[in-house]
């Protein structure tokens, strides 16, 4: 007898809904849905898209605005066994490469579409067919099995154009387990997360589905609402989490100890202070790829963590031999989130994903059999007289010191030269070029015989997603070299 599938997030948001259906579920800038609505919501979504003729393994886009609406797409076709993809409704830089390759595509904006993808416009009508009470049975979920891809994904881009993936069931509930181990999650009603992360961020979307099967309230809102919300976690990529800590009314500080999860990137040490200071509870730094999902939980201020339960890291040097721990050299992961390659890059994909391990690109070197410090990406790794400095070192040192307001470091390789240090800086107010280079040369710990290009910015060219986009850095060095 064939073992039924295991259980979506749909499901447990249905046995919620039969326990406890008062208990507030989802939030969206002050308009709530209990565990019972959303639970309704996602059987009319599901009979909807039965209705459209949506079948297991059709590929599902799923855009905005309206951080609920997605939600319940997502998770309703997820149950029906479609694989689901998330977009930005306005300026997705990699929407054309998407809707290539989907079926479908769901957004509150109109989308130019090419054929045969069908669009459809979440729109009034569909809102106020989701809120409709169910009349008669809902629909029969059909998860796909776990080998069966459940959900595309994709790189960050800030090295390039992003790179998409398909992730298997198992990988997604492996997203979805990370989560679940690495939180510590209030009891019953008690845990709400105010998610600053998109849903087209992978490990927003998983943190989500989360906390719904755990019982949580998943909510959405600016740091200007903070009082109404009071979240007991938070979570998004440092420059979100900036964000809502420049947004807070001013002297706020939390009524409880909150906790406080961010990725994508380091944490600046002032960063991490400032959030310590407002929320009181612990701040993580977690570490992973879209590749493999988590790696490690929490990493300090050296950029050293304990690697999570169920994953694997070696580190290589640059011909692919595993070196002993206390060497740097490229982090190599292997994870049951894996995912298998990269979608219509055979040549990147062979790069990348050798013998079963996915080779990052990210520096390290372990310090223990389950700890691992992360240097920063290996090609920012900058030859500095001889030594190898990580850019990421770097830029905690210039951080430290109240005269820049953000700061970027990167290997430049300019023409008849070797890679040297790149350093875009963006004044405090008040401050002048020539007291920033007298500042730098104070708080920098360099070789003498150093090269560094300085080059004073307004702002420093970031992605959507926070992460530094280094290309346009590159090419402003490159412009005034």
């Amino acid at each position: 007898m064939r073992a039924p599938p295991l259980p979506t997030t749909a499901d447990y948001v249905e046995t919620f809904a039969a326990r406890t259906p008062q208990r507030p579920a989802l939030n969206e800038n002050g308009a709530g849905l209990t565990y019972a609505q959303l639970a309704n919501a996602l059987l009319q979504c599901g009979l909807h898209l039965q209705r459209l003729g949506v079948r297991p393994g059709e590929r599902i886009a799923v855009s905005g605005p309206g951080f609920g609406v997605q939600l319940v797409l997502l998770l309703a076709a997820e149950a029906l066994g479609a694989v689901t993809v998330s977009f930005e409704a306005e300026g997705d830089p990699d929407r054309d490469f998407l809707f290539a390759h989907v079926d479908r595509v769901f957004s509150a904006l109109p989308q130019a579409v090419p054929p045969p993808v069908r669009f459809h416009r979440i729109d009034q009508a569909f809102a106020d067919q989701l809120a409709a009470p169910l009349q008669g049975e809902g629909p029969e979920w059909n998860p796909l099995p776990l080998d069966a891809p459940q959900r595309l994904s994709r790189t960050s881009g800030s090295s390039g154009a992003s790179k998409f993936m398909r992730l298997s069931r198992l990988a997604q509930e492996w997203w979805i387990r990370t989560a679940l181990d690495s939180v510590t999650w209030q009891t019953d009603t008690a845990t709400r997360l105010l998610l600053l992360s998109p849903l087209v961020v992978n490990a927003g979307f998983a943190r989500a589905s989360a906390c719904l099967r755990r019982g949580g309230l998943v909510m959405a809102g600016s740091g200007r609402d903070i009082e109404r919300m009071q979240p007991t976690h938070v979570l998004g990529l440092p420059l979100q989490l900036q964000r809502l800590l420049d947004e807070l009314p001013a002297g706020y500080r939390a009524p409880h100890a909150t906790s406080v999860a961010t990725f994508g990137g380091a944490l600046p040490p002032q960063l991490r202070h400032r959030a310590q200071a407002v929320f009181g509870g612990v701040i993580h730094n977690r570490y992973g790829s879209n590749e493999t999902a988590v790696v490690c939980g929490e990493l300090d201020d050296s950029g050293a963590g304990v690697i999570a339960a169920g994953v694997q890291v070696r580190i290589l040097d640059d011909a692919g031999r595993v070196l002993p721990p206390g060497q740097a050299g490229v982090v190599a992961i292997r994870s049951p989130g894996l995912v298998e390659g990269y979608i219509d890059r055979p040549e990147e994909t062979a790069a990348a994903f050798r013998d079963g391990w996915f080779v990052s690109g990210d520096a390290g070197v372990l310090l223990g059999r389950r700890v691992l410090r992360l240097l920063g990406r290996q090609d920012d790794l900058v030859n500095l007289g001889g030594i190898k400095v990580p850019a990421l070192q770097i830029e905690q040192q210039v951080r430290q010191h109240a005269a820049f307001g953000d700061v970027a470091a990167v290997a430049v390789h300019l023409v008849g030269g070797s890679a040297t240090l790149g350093l875009a800086v963006v004044l405090a107010t008040g401050v002048s070029a020539d007291e920033g280079r007298r500042v730098l040369g104070d708080v920098l710990t360099l070789p003498l015989q150093a090269d560094v290009h300085l080059l004073f910015l307004s702002a420093i060219p970031r992605l959507a997603n926070g992460k530094t986009d280094r290309l346009e850095l590159l090419r402003l060095f490159r412009q005034h070299a």
